[in-house]
């Protein structure tokens, strides 16, 4: 589970460390200041390697494109077979 949903946890941990401040007065905020850095580092990570795969993924042929692709291909040799043999006849 964590590994799946990195970025969001990373987030809600980085908008959490601001209101544990408000929360718990006893805090020293200049000491979250780094905790708070390093989440938001992290997040922004995380989201570059999901939007790295997301960019593979796009740049990858769907299969169902090359499965079109390869029908249209069959129908244009059906129709110059058709054509071919219909020259043939006359």
């Amino acid at each position: 589970m964590f590994r799946n949903h990195i970025v969001r946890i990373l987030g809600v941990l980085a908008a959490f460390t601001p209101l544990l401040v408000s929360l718990v007065p006893q805090v020293d905020w200049v000491t979250l200041i780094p905790l708070s850095i390093a989440l938001l580092g992290g997040a922004e990570a995380a989201q570059r390697l999901e939007n790295q795969k997301t960019a593979n993924a796009l740049a990858e042929p769907s299969p169902d494109l090359a499965a079109e692709l390869a029908q249209a291909r069959l129908a244009l040799r059906e129709v110059e077979h058709a054509s071919t043999v219909a020259t043939a006849k006359e």
